[in-house]
Order: structure tokens, then C-alpha cells, then sequence
């Protein structure tokens, strides 16, 4: 699933057979050797060209690394060395999941967009009128993993942007035409499939025992599926919710509790409000709320993701750009510190610092502890957006806005020696 495991956290420490720190770059065709050349105007346009929007998969010596030119890549996670490129029909928006399935291992992604359709765009004015996001060609592909040749494509009406999930046998995804649905991982056969109405954006499907959970846009909804059955089991609708933020967040999951970040409406013209939430999967109800400020409507209105580790939710919000440590049981802010450049990516906890990957190309370690920063890495090949930091042994996986595949020595992010 995105970010590996429920509460998001994308590390994987083996401290008896822990690979060696691998340090490279790799650039797609396009990436931007000399990000200070570019127009800060531009740099959403190459974003878009180019750049590695989520995080990556890391499964046995290779990096699966998506991007918005509609390719994924499989790179050496030793050396960056190319092993193969998948054409998507459309830009690569969904980590690469990698299943074991009918004997083979495959790589499960959605393609898709995020733009609308002008007759689809006119129909945010009327309440209740299905919305449908995504142009030209949407599917959920999956590939051999070892040689990126297509084993099986399934088409659909919207977007496949949301990373989907794995789960008792069954790959579930939600689209941008208002459904989710469950294949068999093996074959692409559909299992089953649900209407929701919403359409969905950048919420990355999460798990709660036997129930999925996601958020969705028009209406702004939060979902809870049976996933066995689809049988929509609750639909949680906040007030106040800001444009698209409920559809584009990704929520973390701890046993029976999700959390997840929206943006509210405010008064003031240009400005959001940043809240926090905790819905209980089993009874649908809100646990606690937690209000973390009012700033500026950030660039595409992409909220930060969360992680859960143990008793806490760590998360950053790009409208207030400070850092959040937050209490799982009681919605209690334990601290709060200011980040240097705005944060739409959810961090990593290794070593018990937090690294917050920033829109200026900084990482950020922060103390989990008590929130101060306690070092700052400065990259040279574009900032971060909502892509998240993979950790696997001693290296640090992220893709940058810019078109730029980098394995990181963890050391120089953590500042530990």
C-alpha cells in the first residue's frame, strides 16, 4: 500500500543484513540539470512534464519509481542503473504496488490526470451532479517485475491517480469517476465494484482491519468499504471542507482509528484553515478534531499526510508550513515547530528524528521528541512536493519535482554520523 504499512511510516530497517548506504541520481529524459535557471512560474509546468510525484517501491534490490511523463521506472537500488520503463497511457500517479500474484511478480499502477473536461468542470455548480475527473486515457496497469512488459490492463472512466491497496487477496483502487473497485491481482478480472459519487484524487487507500478507508470530492466524503464485499459501510461528510483537500488527502491508519488532514473554508479571501481528524473505522464517528491554523491557500491545495507511530500522529501542514506532533488517543498537540519550506509530504520517523521533505529541496530533521530542528540537508535537484521519503537500510529513496530518481546515504539527512 502507500507508504508500506497502515500508519505510513515507509522505513525498513534489517540491522543484521542491512544493505550499504547507495548514493545517485537518476534523471528522466527532460529532468532540469539547473533548477535555479527555471522561472519559479515554470516550475509547476515541469513539475508536470517530469517530475516524480509520490513515493517509490523498494522490493527486492529495485526501485519502482513513477512519473509524470507516464513512465515507470525500474532502477538499481544499489546503482540507479535503468533495468526497464513501462509506458502508461496517461501520467503515473499511484506508488508502484508490487504483489505476488498467480505465480509472478507483478507492479500495480493507475494512470490517469488530474485535469476536467469543460462539460465535467460546469458540473461543480449542482448538488449532486457526478463529477467526473480525468482526461484522455485512465486504466490500473500491472507488469511483470522483472521485465516491465504488461501482464494486464484495466480501463476506466476516471483517473487512476490513488496509489491502491493489496489486501486478502484482492487489489482495490477508487477513480476519478466515482467508484472503487476490487480485481484479482492475478488476472485484472473484476471482483466487484461500488458507486460512491464522489470522485476521488490523491486519497490513497488505506486499511482498518477489513474496511477501506479514503477520502473523496463532491461530495467531500469520507469512505469506509468492505473489502470483501464493496458494501459501502459508512460515509462520514465534515463541515467546511476546502475544495478538493478531502479527495486529495491520504489518511494513516492505527487499529481502529484513521486520521487524516483537510483544509477548511475561511472568511478571508486567499486563506484556508488546517485541520486535523480522527474517525473511528468501527462506528464512524468523529474522535476528535484538531484545528492547527489558517494560512494561505497552498499551490494545488494538497494537504500533508500524516504517519502514525505508536501513541503519535507527525504530520506538517503547507497552509500554516509548521510541524505537528499529535496525540493518536486525544487529538492533543504535543508541539508544534515551524518548517523551512512548505510540506506536503508525509514524513519518515527513523532513529527517532522526523525528515520532512520540503518545496524548496531541503530535507528537515526534526527531534521527535520535542520538535526542534536539528539539522537541515540542502539538495541540488529540485524541491519535493508530495512525494514521501522510502527508507530502506542506510539510504533515503525520493524523487524530486524536477524529473530526478535519488538514493540518499541516510546519515546526511538525519545529520547523525
Amino acid at each position: 500500500m502507500y507508504g508500506r504499512v497502515p500508519g505510513h511510516n515507509a522505513v525498513v530497517t534489517e540491522p543484521r543484513n542491512s544493505p550499504p548506504a547507495s548514493s545517485w541520481s537518476f534523471g528522466v529524459p527532460g529532468a532540469v540539470a539547473n533548477p535555479a535557471a527555471i522561472p519559479s512560474a515554470a516550475v509547476p509546468a515541469w513539475r508536470d512534464l517530469v517530475g516524480f510525484p509520490i513515493g517509490v517501491s523498494v522490493a527486492a534490490g529495485t526501485v519502482y519509481a513513477p512519473n509524470d511523463n507516464g513512465t515507470v521506472y525500474a532502477l538499481s537500488a544499489t546503482t540507479g542503473r535503468q533495468r526497464w520503463a513501462f509506458q502508461a497511457h496517461n501520467e503515473v500517479m499511484s506508488t508502484p504496488l508490487v504483489v505476488e500474484a498467480g505465480g509472478r511478480r507483478l507492479v500495480v499502477v493507475g494512470a490517469g490526470n488530474s485535469d476536467f473536461s469543460y462539460s465535467q468542470a460546469v458540473r461543480f455548480g449542482a448538488p449532486g451532479a457526478q463529477v467526473v475527473r480525468g482526461t484522455g486515457i485512465s486504466a490500473v496497469d500491472a507488469v511483470n517485475a522483472l521485465t516491465g512488459k504488461l501482464v494486464w490492463t484495466f480501463p476506466t472512466k476516471g483517473e487512476d491517480m490513488p496509489t491502491p491497496v493489496a489486501v486478502g487477496g484482492r487489489l482495490i483502487f477508487a477513480d476519478g469517476g466515482g467508484h472503487v473497485v476490487a480485481l484479482d491481482p492475478a488476472t485484472g478480472k473484476q471482483l466487484w465494484r461500488t458507486s460512491i459519487g464522489s470522485f476521488v484524487s490523491m486519497s490513497s487507500l488505506d486499511v482498518s482491519g477489513s474496511t477501506v478507508v479514503f477520502g473523496g470530492t463532491h461530495p467531500s466524503r469520507f469512505y469506509g468499504i468492505d473489502a470483501a464485499t464493496g458494501k459501502e459501510l459508512w460515509a462520514v461528510e465534515p463541515p467546511s471542507v476546502f475544495s478538493s483537500s478531502m479527495g486529495d488527502g491520504t489518511p494513516a491508519v492505527a487499529g481502529t482509528t484513521a486520521v487524516l488532514q483537510i483544509e477548511t473554508v475561511s472568511k478571508m479571501p486567499g486563506l484556508a484553515g488546517s485541520e486535523e481528524l480522527a474517525i473511528d473505522t468501527v462506528n464512524h464517528r468523529l474522535l476528535w478534531s484538531a484545528a492547527l491554523g489558517t494560512g494561505k491557500v497552498p499551490p494545488r491545495n494538497k494537504d500533508a499526510s500524516p504517519i502514525v507511530v505508536g501513541s503519535s500522529v507527525y504530520t506538517a501542514s503547507p497552509v500554516t508550513g509548521d510541524a505537528y506532533c499529535i496525540d493518536l488517543a486525544t487529538g492533543a498537540v504535543k508541539w508544534r515547530t515551524p518548517v523551512p519550506g512548505r510540506v506536503k509530504a508525509p514524513p519518515v520517523l527513523v532513529g527517532g528524528r522526523l525528515l520532512f521533505p520540503t518545496a524548496s529541496g531541503t530535507v528537515v530533521a526534526v527531534d521527535a521528541a520535542d520538535g526542534a530542528v536539528v539539522h537541515v540537508w540542502t539538495g541540488t535537484h529540485g524541491g519535493f512536493g508530495p512525494q514521501g521519503i522510502t527508507v530502506v537500510g542506510e539510504t533515503a529513496f525520493v524523487g524530486t519535482n524536477l524529473g530526478w530518481m535519488q538514493a540518499i546515504p541516510l546519515r546526511l539527512l538525519t545529520g547523525r554520523p
